[in-house]
């Protein structure tokens, strides 16, 4: 391969880059080309017919498109101006702009962080194989399980069974519900939060991490629980998402995936079961979905249930919302233990005495 231009990319490029050689975005092998990007915009699926929800895509400044058309092949470079990657110039391609918003998070108001985002990068994308040069220097090494390393620590386990669970926000008994729920199903359960891009208000990995560390340490057993993270951006875009972190968790080894209410949701922006809706609308996922409904704390029954097991309606749900359960740790304030664990809440409010609760400019 010729190495005569370089691009530059961000760390949240370099982990994805990483993604796709490591195989966490099967059978992607490289950023997406044009065909593969139309088909996953309007049909939801790859250029081979592939179910595939969210495109992968490398951004081009359009004043290096005429460049880069010419070359065969494009280094990348880390922002210290490191080698950590190449990529074998098969496409150059240009977005719809607003209307492919509009088609892969259902809108085009950009007060929907995903969408704001999106619409800050070039119109401009290479698509092509790539090769990883230096390894990511990851966060939580111990934590960062490649799909052959969670494949194969599953087996050693001797799991047939594998239910896989997405999150980004540090464990309350609701989210605690669905995966003892998951553990009951299954042989096991694979809980990976995301700690990739996150919009600013939302909590820090050191958060996340150190909640999940703190369930798994005192709570889970170790033969029906396995901790992993998943170094990818938050999209928010609820039921096309769902399906992308289902396809993910295929990739790892999951045979089962929960999908609960308001899914990779943010705002309003989608209906509470609208992610369960579009995944029941594919047949060849490889892995099975599992539509839970969303638990809350019924104060008459005195215990975590969901609309399926409880017939006692609002008047005695007990519930604190995200914002208000922020403004509780930001203050010191421990949430009631319905909510969650003492344990938890204990070192989350630690975390924010440090300012290290949230994440700051909204980067993981």
């Amino acid at each position: 391969m010729s190495h005569e231009i370089s691009l530059t990319i961000d760390e949240e490029t370099w982990l994805e880059l990483a993604n796709l050689v490591d195989g966490v975005l099967a059978p992607l092998t490289g950023f997406m080309s044009g065909r593969d990007y139309r088909g996953v915009v309007d049909d939801m699926r790859l250029g081979d017919g592939s179910p595939w929800t969210i495109p992968v895509t490398l951004e081009l400044p359009e004043a290096r498109r005429a460049e880069v058309v010419a070359k065969g092949s494009v280094t990348l470079n880390n922002r210290c101006g490191e080698p950590v990657g190449e990529l074998e110039v098969h496409d150059v391609f240009q977005t719809a702009g607003e209307e492919d918003l509009r088609k892969i998070y259902g809108t085009a108001d950009q007060a929907h962080p995903g969408v704001r985002r999106e619409a800050q990068r070039s119109r401009w994308r290479v698509g092509g194989p790539v090769r990883l040069l230096k390894p990511v220097p990851y966060a939580f090494p111990d934590l960062n399980l490649t799909p052959a390393q969670s494949r194969t620590l599953f087996a050693s386990k001797g799991w047939k069974t594998v239910v896989g669970f997405q999150t980004r926000n540090p464990i309350h008994r609701a989210h605690e519900y669905l995966q003892r729920v998951g553990m009951e199903f299954a042989d096991g359960i694979f809980v990976q939060p995301l700690i990739g891009w996150k919009k600013p208000d939302d909590f820090s990995p050191e958060a996340v991490v150190a909640a999940y560390r703190a369930m798994f340490q005192l709570f889970y057993p170790p033969e029906h629980g396995v901790l992993g993270l998943l170094t990818t951006p938050m999209r928010y875009a609820g039921p096309r998402e769902a399906v992308f972190h289902a396809l993910v968790r295929r990739n790892h080894g999951c045979t089962h995936f929960i999908v609960g209410r308001d899914h990779a949701g943010v705002g309003n922006f989608y209906g509470l079961y609208e992610a369960q809706e579009l995944c029941s609308r594919f047949d060849d996922l490889g892995i099975t979905i599992l539509p839970l409904r969303g638990p809350y704390f019924c104060s008459k029954c005195d215990g975590i249930v969901t609309d399926k097991s409880c017939s006692h309606g609002d008047a005695h749900v007990a519930s604190v919302s995200g914002t208000k359960l922020r403004s509780m740790l930001q203050q010191g304030v421990r949430p009631p233990e319905e909510f969650m664990r003492p344990e938890i809440s204990e070192i989350l409010i630690g975390l924010a005495r440090e300012n290290r609760l949230f994440n700051a400019q909204g980067d993981a």
